[in-house]
């Protein structure tokens, strides 16, 4: 199955000719909560004959984001095609973020974004919101005869409400593998390997250093076990994010993975590096000998784990 990607811009009107159901949202890590949208609105598509789909957002340009340094992501677009693709989605609507977008009146995105596109049904979560200042909410939408809305529970694990926000609190407070739970998929990043301080090599940890490709939330730091995808295959490996304090302390953060059993030249190259377990903070070492020593302890740990689990 080919997965079309719809580009939706609010000054221009599709010729489109079949009608589709539409899972709407930002969809920010394609969470347990969000799978239950999408699987609703794949489960109509079939009953009702109509193509499956899913209508979130572009990334947003951080010109238009009010802190941007707070302004992190889940997943890649990229990402979300392939998991989208994996829940039977087979159109993506991609409404691109802009100031008009911004300051669009509840009325208007209905009209241009949902009647326009011959959405027929409309698929959303509980607190699904809308429009300039987000004043569209699901008493709006149910006012529309020409599409029918389908409002989901809120959907909860172990008592907490599964949302996006939650998984951003749990990656910057290490919990990794609760994150990992309400993912589904493990938390993973995507980025090109560039040159970093090479101080890794000679004690006998060779890292590939990992240029994320969008602004990812970064897990906080320190050491993880990690698994590592390069050129379609599979490794093990221990990623350290930090900040370098045991040489010279660097303000950037830096995303630094030793790669089992492998030995090749993969500067320039993208791969993708996902965080399974989380076994450490960062710290000083007094000396490169302390530091190798709990490298040593860290990889076997790690290598462990893998075994047993």
């Amino acid at each position: 199955m080919v997965m079309e990607v719809i580009d939706l811009c609010h000054d221009e009107v599709l010729s489109l000719n079949q009608e589709y159901v539409a899972a709407i949202g930002n969809f920010d890590g394609i969470h347990q909560g969000h799978r239950e949208v999408i699987r609703k609105a794949v489960k109509i598509a079939k009953e009702m004959n109509l193509k499956p789909s899913v209508m979130c957002f572009d990334i947003v340009p951080k010109q238009l984001i009010n802190n941007i340094d707070n302004y992190y992501v889940l997943k890649s677009f990229e990402q979300k095609c392939q998991i989208l693709k994996s829940l039977g989605v087979e159109v993506i609507f991609l409404i691109k973020f802009d100031d008009k977008l911004k300051n669009m009146s509840p009325d208007e995105f209905v009209k241009k974004m949902i009647i326009e596109n011959n959405i027929s049904y409309l698929v959303c979560g509980f607190d699904f919101s809308f429009g300039k200042n987000k004043e569209g909410n699901l008493n709006f939408l149910q006012k529309f005869n020409e599409f029918k809305t389908i409002i989901l529970p809120r959907f909860d694990m172990n008592n907490d409400k599964v949302s996006s926000t939650l998984i951003h609190e749990l990656l910057s407070y290490g919990d990794i593998e609760r994150a990992n739970a309400l993912l589904v998929r493990p938390y993973s990043i995507i980025g090109e390997v560039v040159k970093g301080n090479q101080k890794g090599k000679p004690m006998g940890f060779p890292t590939a250093n990992t240029l994320p490709s969008v602004n990812y939330r970064i897990p906080q730091s320190g050491v993880y076990a990690t698994k590592v995808i390069v050129d379609g295959k599979e490794y093990q490996g221990m990623t350290n994010i930090g900040h370098n304090p045991t040489f010279n302390f660097s303000s950037n953060t830096s995303i630094e993975t030793n790669i089992f059993d492998f030995d090749e030249d993969i500067y320039g190259k993208t791969i993708e590096v996902i965080f399974i377990k989380y076994l450490r903070r960062e710290r000083i070492f007094e000396s490169v000998t302390d530091l190798v020593q709990q490298l040593n302890e860290d990889k076997q740990c790690i290598i462990k784990y893998f075994k047993n689990n």
